[in-house]
């Protein structure tokens, strides 16, 4: 029992060395993982792969954010296509309102800056809760363009043109993307789905995206068809209810009409692929 003693010490030593050698492992390991969680809330889209493999690399370098992450979704939400419940408010607010004072009041500077000082509170708000404000900026710019517009030309109709302008823009680059036979909707998907990143090589991805910019630069030219006309008759409230209708609802329905196409896209592409990896073997 004596001869034992100072064996089970060096033993309870050695233990405990190696205790205190692995702790700062432990503490680095638990530092990491710290490190780990914080990147994740920064970054919620974000996922790794085992073993930080090239799924989590592939995550780490996709967009995250706007409809496009749609594209590499199972399911379809229309909140997620016109930016949830914030995208609607500061979307629709601004015309609202400026529809609303100026029906109700005739006073264009009263309307115009009650648009203006929507924009800035989405702003603010954003600001507030440490968000990007890239697009509630770009709103910003759109309507006080407009409304500084209508207020020196006395039209209320002005207010409408930056909208206008974007409307007939957006077609024209569509436009020119399936001419020059790069469709846009092709490059954004190939962005947000890494899947498709081969898909100018592939005759059915060219077609089928072909024939989905052709759908979106329909609904930009069918925005401004309508919108112009109202504007060449001067009709201030109908022509904002028309901005809203053909806003946000018509832009969910066809970024969904694209998504079922990608999706599809998709599904075939995996079929072809798993054929003919059968019939390798």
């Amino acid at each position: 029992m004596t001869e034992q003693a100072p064996s089970e010490g060096r033993s309870a030593q050695a233990d405990g060395q190696v205790a205190q050698a692995d702790s700062p492992a432990a503490q680095a390991d638990a530092h990491a993982a710290q490190a780990h969680g914080r990147t994740a809330s920064t970054d919620p889209g974000t996922a790794s792969g085992p073993g930080g493999g090239p799924a989590g690399s592939a995550a780490r370098t996709t967009p995250q954010g706007g409809a496009g992450r749609l594209l590499r979704e199972e399911q379809f939400s229309a909140a997620d296509a016109v930016g949830g419940w914030r995208g609607i408010l500061e979307s629709a607010l601004p015309t609202a309102l400026f529809v609303v004072l100026f029906v109700t009041t005739r006073d264009i500077t009263v309307a115009g800056i009650a648009a203006i000082a929507a924009c800035i509170l989405a702003i603010l708000v954003r600001v507030i809760q440490r968000q990007r404000v890239g697009s509630a900026v770009g709103g910003l710019l759109g309507v006080a363009v407009g409304a500084i517009w209508a207020i020196r030309s006395g039209d209320g109709t002005d207010f409408y043109l930056p909208g206008l302008a974007i409307n007939a823009l957006t077609a024209v680059v569509l436009l020119v993307s399936v001419l020059a036979r790069r469709p846009l909707v092709g490059l954004v998907a190939a962005v947000f789905d890494p899947r498709v990143a081969d898909w100018a090589q592939d005759r059915d991805a060219v077609r089928t995206y072909t024939r989905a910019t052709w759908m979106l630069a329909g609904m930009y030219l069918l925005k401004l068809a309508v919108q112009a006309t109202l504007y060449a008759t001067g009709q201030v409230a109908a022509l904002g209810i028309a901005k809203l209708v053909m806003g946000l609802p018509l832009f969910a329905l066809v970024v969904y009409l694209v998504w079922l196409m990608h999706r599809a896209l998709v599904h075939r592409r995996e079929a072809r692929t798993a054929a003919a990896e059968a019939s390798a073997l």
